[in-house]
């Protein structure tokens, strides 16, 4: 019907609060305050505006140039520059969508020019940035955090060797479709072509070092992270490499502020929804439901899988997370579950699930970038997406994955 997602959360909320006589609809007017009120949130609007920055000034540019020295020698050279890089952008961003937009329009033309059929290199571009879904800062861990209850700083460094796993698949999908296809090698390998393109991309690539160091080491909280982080991408930009002009930084503040709106309404909307629900015990009829069919652990989390992948082709990944984990926490907690675990699992299921219709925003910009049809590039997508579902069945079945990093790095936490 076309309704915005927050106008239907808070349209399907306030009708079911005013037709239950046990409920005083003056409620709805104080329960969206509230859940809007959570200093959190103030960090995702802040790696917001960190990602605008760093699109507007041209830092993709040196990334790319960096990763085209470590991985273009390789068989297939620019679709692995492509994956390096949105593993570098992923880092900066934390959203999916400003990764495809920033990467995806130098690279597709590159890689189209090279001779690589512009379908292969929308879904490379695509699928890669999905890793900004899972390697911190990630917007959609940040939400998690704040509906789980969470320590962000256990998600951030459980995102890490997932995203890297990842990463490593779909270079190695990209790999062989290059085989196949005879696709180019860039340059050969040189150190000092390294050197060179690493000091270039050295400071844009401090700003997660410095997110992560301070989040770990207790010197500042995640909030506290995504202001330093937009001061020094405000710095860089404006300052060091001066791309971005007084225009173009009110430019980035405006649209920064109407995500920011966006983000703010769904998160107040959901927080009425997810009250009334929780107060109707809908989570616990839901996981006694699921209990009553199996209490096997390998078969509830088979479950929760299929619905959370299921749920990613529908809905877009923030108001996902808004209303369908706090649903599920209960479930998650009493199988045992660590919740920064099941948090990885939540955002991979979605990540993949939204690159396929009919929600697929990633894949609608890559396919608008590249000037092709939702239909050319799925032969070339399914590669991709089968990798990274091989990816999701391993975190599953080896929680150690996620879990180890954050053990050793932020046992406190």
């Amino acid at each position: 019907m076309g309704m915005p997602i927050a106008f239907a959360l808070g349209t399907t909320a306030a009708i079911a609060i005013m037709l239950d006589p046990a409920v005083d609809p003056a409620i709805i007017g104080v329960i969206p305050f509230g859940g809007a009120n959570n200093y959190l949130l103030a960090a995702a609007v802040l790696f917001m505006v960190t990602g605008e920055l760093m699109n507007e000034g041209d830092i993709a540019s040196r990334l790319i140039n960096f990763a085209s020295s470590l991985v273009g020698h390789i068989r297939g050279g620019l679709a692995h520059v492509n994956i390096v890089t949105s593993l570098f952008f992923a880092g900066i961003s934390g959203t999916a969508t400003a990764d495809a937009a920033a990467i995806g329009s130098v690279m597709i033309p590159q890689m189209e020019k090279r001779g690589f059929a512009v379908n292969f290199a929308a879904a490379v571009t695509a699928t890669s940035a999905t890793l900004s879904i899972i390697v911190p800062p990630s917007l959609n861990l940040i939400l998690y955090a704040y509906v789980s209850g969470t320590s962000v700083a256990r998600l951030f460094t459980a995102g890490i060797v997932p995203g890297l796993l990842v990463a490593s698949g779909l270079i190695a999908a990209a790999y062989g479709v290059s085989v196949k296809e005879d696709y180019p090698v860039e340059h050969k390998f040189s150190w000092r072509r390294v050197a060179d393109t690493g000091k270039s991309a050295l400071l844009p690539l401090t700003i997660p070092v410095l997110v992560l160091w301070g989040l770990l080491g207790g010197v500042f909280t995640a909030t506290e992270a995504g202001g330093i982080a937009a001061v020094v991408a405000l710095v860089l930009a404006a300052g060091v490499y001066r791309n971005v002009s007084v225009r173009q930084l009110v430019s980035v503040l405006r649209l920064a502020g109407q995500r920011t709106a966006m983000l703010i309404f769904i998160v107040s909307t959901s927080s009425l929804l997810g009250w009334y629900l929780t107060r109707q015990r809908i989570p616990q009829d839901i996981a006694e439901g699921i209990l009553n069919v199996s209490d096997n652990y390998w078969i509830v989390l088979i479950l929760l899988n299929l619905f959370f992948l299921f749920a990613g082709t529908v809905i877009h990944g923030t108001p996902a997370i808004l209303m369908l984990v706090p649903i599920f926490i209960p479930l998650v907690e009493q199988l045992g579950i660590d919740p920064v675990h099941f948090g990885l699992i939540v955002t991979l299921n979605l990540g993949i699930g939204q690159q396929t219709p009919p929600v697929a925003s990633v894949v609608l910009i890559t396919c608008a970038v590249a000037n092709i049809s939702i239909s050319q590039i799925l032969k070339p997508l399914s590669y991709f997406l089968g990798v990274m579902l091989l990816c999701l069945i391993i975190v599953n079945l080896f929680p150690g994955l996620s879990l180890w990093l954050p053990n050793l790095l932020a046992p406190e936490f």
